[in-house]
Protein backbone atom coordinates (compact mmCIF):
# COMPACT_ATOMS: atom_id res chain seq x y z
CA UNK A 1 0.00 0.00 0.00
CA UNK A 2 2.86 2.51 0.72
CA UNK A 3 4.49 1.72 -1.95
CA UNK A 4 1.73 2.33 -4.55
CA UNK A 5 1.36 5.44 -2.89
CA UNK A 6 4.45 6.52 -3.34
CA UNK A 7 3.68 5.66 -7.30
CA UNK A 8 1.05 7.89 -7.36
CA UNK A 9 2.73 10.98 -5.93
CA UNK A 10 5.70 10.75 -7.60
CA UNK A 11 3.54 10.73 -11.42
CA UNK A 12 1.47 13.91 -9.85
CA UNK A 13 4.62 15.90 -8.66
CA UNK A 14 5.72 14.43 -12.63
CA UNK A 15 2.57 16.45 -14.40
CA UNK A 16 2.53 19.12 -12.13
CA UNK A 17 6.14 20.85 -13.30
CA UNK A 18 5.11 20.01 -17.24
CA UNK A 19 3.44 23.21 -17.69
CA UNK A 20 7.14 25.26 -17.12
CA UNK A 21 8.28 23.87 -20.36
CA UNK A 22 5.44 24.93 -22.56
CA UNK A 23 5.32 28.53 -20.61
CA UNK A 24 8.88 29.19 -21.70
CA UNK A 25 8.86 27.79 -25.08
CA UNK A 26 5.73 30.74 -24.80
CA UNK A 27 8.47 33.63 -23.30
CA UNK A 28 10.65 32.58 -26.04
CA UNK A 29 8.62 32.67 -29.00
CA UNK A 30 7.19 36.11 -27.54
CA UNK A 31 10.28 37.38 -27.42
CA UNK A 32 11.62 36.54 -30.87
CA UNK A 33 8.02 37.90 -31.92
CA UNK A 34 8.63 41.80 -30.36
CA UNK A 35 12.54 41.19 -31.21
CA UNK A 36 11.35 40.34 -34.91
CA UNK A 37 8.36 43.45 -34.99
CA UNK A 38 11.16 46.18 -33.71
CA UNK A 39 13.31 45.11 -36.70
CA UNK A 40 11.09 45.58 -39.53
CA UNK A 41 10.14 48.85 -38.13
CA UNK A 42 13.31 50.20 -38.30
CA UNK A 43 14.72 48.28 -41.61
CA UNK A 44 18.15 49.51 -43.53
CA UNK A 45 17.41 49.91 -46.85
CA UNK A 46 21.06 49.43 -47.62
CA UNK A 47 21.00 46.41 -45.42
CA UNK A 48 18.45 44.98 -46.82
CA UNK A 49 20.18 45.57 -50.59
CA UNK A 50 23.15 43.76 -49.49
CA UNK A 51 21.27 41.03 -48.09
CA UNK A 52 19.43 41.00 -51.77
CA UNK A 53 22.92 40.55 -53.53
CA UNK A 54 24.33 38.09 -51.01
CA UNK A 55 20.81 36.18 -51.46
CA UNK A 56 21.24 36.68 -55.50
CA UNK A 57 25.12 35.29 -55.25
CA UNK A 58 23.92 32.14 -53.56
CA UNK A 59 21.12 31.85 -56.02
CA UNK A 60 22.27 29.37 -58.93
CA UNK A 61 21.56 30.68 -62.09
CA UNK A 62 17.22 29.31 -62.27
CA UNK A 63 17.53 31.32 -59.00
CA UNK A 64 16.31 28.20 -57.30
CA UNK A 65 18.07 26.90 -53.99
CA UNK A 66 18.54 22.92 -53.85
CA UNK A 67 16.90 22.03 -50.45
CA UNK A 68 17.87 18.21 -48.98
CA UNK A 69 15.46 15.75 -49.91
CA UNK A 70 12.74 18.44 -51.19
CA UNK A 71 13.83 19.41 -54.71
CA UNK A 72 14.37 22.50 -55.94
CA UNK A 73 12.69 25.68 -54.35
CA UNK A 74 11.73 29.02 -56.39
CA UNK A 75 12.91 32.13 -54.80
CA UNK A 76 10.76 35.44 -56.39
CA UNK A 77 12.91 37.92 -56.57
CA UNK A 78 11.80 42.02 -55.51
CA UNK A 79 11.44 42.87 -59.03
CA UNK A 80 11.80 41.46 -62.39
CA UNK A 81 15.54 41.63 -63.57
CA UNK A 82 14.08 43.52 -67.03
CA UNK A 83 12.54 46.02 -64.92
CA UNK A 84 15.39 47.32 -62.68
CA UNK A 85 16.67 50.71 -63.36
CA UNK A 86 20.25 51.02 -65.42
CA UNK A 87 22.87 52.37 -62.51
CA UNK A 88 23.53 55.34 -63.70
CA UNK A 89 27.12 56.42 -64.65
CA UNK A 90 29.07 58.33 -62.83
CA UNK A 91 29.29 61.90 -64.38
CA UNK A 92 32.77 62.87 -64.86
CA UNK A 93 33.44 67.11 -63.67
CA UNK A 94 35.07 67.47 -67.06
CA UNK A 95 32.78 66.13 -69.33
CA UNK A 96 30.15 68.11 -67.60
CA UNK A 97 31.82 71.25 -67.31
CA UNK A 98 32.66 71.01 -71.17
CA UNK A 99 29.03 70.57 -71.98
CA UNK A 100 27.90 73.66 -69.47
CA UNK A 101 30.14 75.16 -71.49
CA UNK A 102 28.95 74.56 -75.07
CA UNK A 103 25.23 75.12 -73.77
CA UNK A 104 26.41 78.72 -72.82
CA UNK A 105 27.90 79.11 -75.94
CA UNK A 106 25.01 77.45 -77.98
CA UNK A 107 22.80 79.65 -76.31
CA UNK A 108 24.50 83.05 -77.05
CA UNK A 109 24.36 81.63 -80.61
CA UNK A 110 21.04 81.40 -80.68
CA UNK A 111 20.18 84.77 -79.00
CA UNK A 112 22.28 86.33 -81.62
CA UNK A 113 20.82 84.87 -85.13
CA UNK A 114 17.01 86.00 -83.69
CA UNK A 115 18.73 89.62 -83.10
CA UNK A 116 19.68 89.27 -86.43
CA UNK A 117 16.71 88.23 -87.72
CA UNK A 118 14.22 91.10 -85.54
CA UNK A 119 16.80 93.65 -86.83
CA UNK A 120 16.90 92.46 -90.70
CA UNK A 121 12.60 91.87 -90.67
CA UNK A 122 13.10 88.25 -91.40
CA UNK A 123 10.75 86.85 -88.85
CA UNK A 124 8.53 85.46 -91.56
CA UNK A 125 11.24 84.10 -94.01
CA UNK A 126 13.52 82.48 -90.77
CA UNK A 127 13.01 80.25 -87.69
CA UNK A 128 15.53 79.97 -84.31
CA UNK A 129 14.87 77.01 -82.42
CA UNK A 130 16.91 74.83 -79.72
CA UNK A 131 16.53 71.07 -79.40
CA UNK A 132 18.48 67.54 -79.08
CA UNK A 133 20.16 68.12 -82.36
CA UNK A 134 21.53 71.45 -81.96
CA UNK A 135 20.96 75.21 -82.91
CA UNK A 136 18.18 74.81 -85.76
CA UNK A 137 17.43 77.56 -88.45
CA UNK A 138 14.67 76.92 -90.33
CA UNK A 139 14.90 79.00 -93.78
CA UNK A 140 11.56 79.04 -95.75
CA UNK A 141 12.04 77.66 -99.45
CA UNK A 142 10.18 80.81 -100.95
CA UNK A 143 12.95 83.08 -99.51
CA UNK A 144 16.21 80.45 -101.51
CA UNK A 145 14.19 79.41 -104.67
CA UNK A 146 11.64 79.49 -107.19
CA UNK A 147 8.92 76.77 -107.39
CA UNK A 148 10.17 73.51 -108.56
CA UNK A 149 14.06 74.81 -108.29
CA UNK A 150 16.97 74.62 -106.38
CA UNK A 151 18.99 77.48 -107.72
CA UNK A 152 19.62 80.18 -105.15
CA UNK A 153 17.93 83.39 -106.03
CA UNK A 154 19.98 86.68 -105.54
CA UNK A 155 18.31 87.73 -102.44
CA UNK A 156 18.85 83.77 -100.73
CA UNK A 157 22.67 84.90 -101.56
CA UNK A 158 22.27 88.05 -99.52
CA UNK A 159 20.61 86.25 -96.72
CA UNK A 160 22.22 83.21 -96.38
CA UNK A 161 25.37 85.36 -96.42
CA UNK A 162 24.11 86.89 -93.31
CA UNK A 163 23.90 83.82 -91.62
CA UNK A 164 27.00 83.21 -92.76
CA UNK A 165 29.06 84.59 -89.97
CA UNK A 166 26.98 83.38 -87.11
CA UNK A 167 27.94 79.75 -88.56
CA UNK A 168 31.77 80.44 -88.03
CA UNK A 169 31.03 81.37 -84.17
CA UNK A 170 31.81 77.90 -83.51
CA UNK A 171 33.41 74.64 -84.65
CA UNK A 172 30.43 72.43 -84.28
CA UNK A 173 29.61 70.50 -87.59
CA UNK A 174 26.74 71.90 -89.46
CA UNK A 175 24.02 69.84 -91.01
CA UNK A 176 21.94 71.36 -94.16
CA UNK A 177 18.72 69.56 -94.58
CA UNK A 178 16.67 69.97 -97.50
CA UNK A 179 12.40 69.03 -97.30
CA UNK A 180 9.49 69.37 -99.38
CA UNK A 181 5.89 69.18 -99.72
CA UNK A 182 3.88 66.06 -100.79
CA UNK A 183 3.63 67.43 -104.20
CA UNK A 184 4.90 65.21 -107.09
CA UNK A 185 7.74 66.87 -109.10
CA UNK A 186 6.49 67.16 -113.07
CA UNK A 187 9.80 69.04 -114.10
CA UNK A 188 12.36 66.67 -116.10
CA UNK A 189 15.13 68.04 -114.34
CA UNK A 190 14.28 66.31 -110.58
CA UNK A 191 12.22 63.49 -111.16
CA UNK A 192 11.06 63.39 -107.61
CA UNK A 193 10.87 65.54 -104.36
CA UNK A 194 14.65 63.37 -103.26
CA UNK A 195 15.82 64.82 -105.99
CA UNK A 196 14.80 68.35 -105.52
CA UNK A 197 15.63 68.47 -101.59
CA UNK A 198 18.99 67.03 -101.74
CA UNK A 199 20.48 69.25 -104.46
CA UNK A 200 18.54 72.13 -102.62
CA UNK A 201 20.24 71.40 -99.34
CA UNK A 202 23.78 70.82 -101.60
CA UNK A 203 23.74 74.14 -103.49
CA UNK A 204 23.08 75.97 -99.77
CA UNK A 205 26.11 73.62 -98.68
CA UNK A 206 27.90 74.63 -101.40
CA UNK A 207 27.21 78.58 -100.76
CA UNK A 208 28.31 78.32 -97.44
CA UNK A 209 31.45 76.76 -98.30
CA UNK A 210 32.40 79.39 -100.93
CA UNK A 211 31.87 82.31 -97.57
CA UNK A 212 34.41 80.47 -95.95
CA UNK A 213 33.01 78.06 -93.49
CA UNK A 214 35.18 74.81 -93.45
CA UNK A 215 33.70 71.56 -95.79
CA UNK A 216 34.39 69.27 -93.43
CA UNK A 217 31.93 71.06 -90.75
CA UNK A 218 29.56 70.91 -93.65
CA UNK A 219 27.23 67.51 -94.25
CA UNK A 220 24.05 67.90 -96.55
CA UNK A 221 21.02 65.54 -96.94
CA UNK A 222 17.16 65.74 -98.83
CA UNK A 223 14.35 64.49 -96.81
CA UNK A 224 12.01 64.63 -99.47
CA UNK A 225 8.56 65.04 -97.81
CA UNK A 226 9.28 62.17 -95.49
CA UNK A 227 9.70 64.82 -92.42
CA UNK A 228 6.80 67.24 -92.62
CA UNK A 229 5.98 70.00 -89.94
CA UNK A 230 2.36 69.61 -90.85
CA UNK A 231 -0.25 67.83 -92.82
CA UNK A 232 -0.23 68.51 -96.07
CA UNK A 233 -3.50 69.10 -96.28
CA UNK A 234 -3.49 72.95 -97.54
CA UNK A 235 -1.19 75.66 -99.77
CA UNK A 236 -0.24 77.21 -96.41
CA UNK A 237 1.03 73.89 -94.55
CA UNK A 238 2.83 72.36 -97.39
CA UNK A 239 4.63 75.84 -97.94
CA UNK A 240 5.80 75.04 -94.01
CA UNK A 241 6.76 71.85 -95.06
CA UNK A 242 8.72 73.43 -98.14
CA UNK A 243 11.69 74.52 -96.39
CA UNK A 244 15.83 73.95 -95.53
CA UNK A 245 16.88 73.25 -92.14
CA UNK A 246 20.32 74.76 -90.98
CA UNK A 247 21.93 73.22 -87.98
CA UNK A 248 24.56 73.86 -85.62
CA UNK A 249 25.48 70.22 -84.30
CA UNK A 250 26.23 69.60 -80.85
CA UNK A 251 28.97 67.61 -79.57
CA UNK A 252 27.83 66.59 -76.21
CA UNK A 253 24.27 65.25 -76.63
CA UNK A 254 21.19 65.47 -75.20
CA UNK A 255 17.71 63.95 -73.93
CA UNK A 256 14.78 65.61 -74.53
CA UNK A 257 12.48 66.10 -72.07
CA UNK A 258 9.43 64.32 -73.96
CA UNK A 259 10.08 61.65 -76.43
CA UNK A 260 9.01 64.02 -79.07
CA UNK A 261 11.66 66.27 -78.15
CA UNK A 262 9.45 69.53 -78.55
CA UNK A 263 10.75 72.57 -79.64
CA UNK A 264 13.20 74.41 -77.74
CA UNK A 265 12.85 71.78 -74.87
CA UNK A 266 15.86 70.07 -74.26
CA UNK A 267 17.89 68.92 -71.10
CA UNK A 268 21.49 67.28 -70.77
CA UNK A 269 22.22 63.68 -70.45
CA UNK A 270 23.24 62.71 -67.28
CA UNK A 271 26.69 61.73 -67.06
Amino acid sequence: MSSRRKKNHGGAHENHERWLITYSDLITLLMIFFVIMYAMSSIDQSKFDSLSVSLNKALKASNQIQLQNMGQTGLVSRRPESNTPNQQPTKDPKAAAQQEQEQQKLDDLKKQIEKFVNDNGLAGQINVLENAKGVQITLSDAALYDSGRAELKPEAQKLLGGMSQFLSILPNEIAVEGHTDNVPMTSGRFPSNWELSSQRAINVLHFFEGTGVQHERLHAVGYADTVPLVANDSDEHRAQNRRVNLIVMRKYQMNSISPLDPEGTTQPIQQ
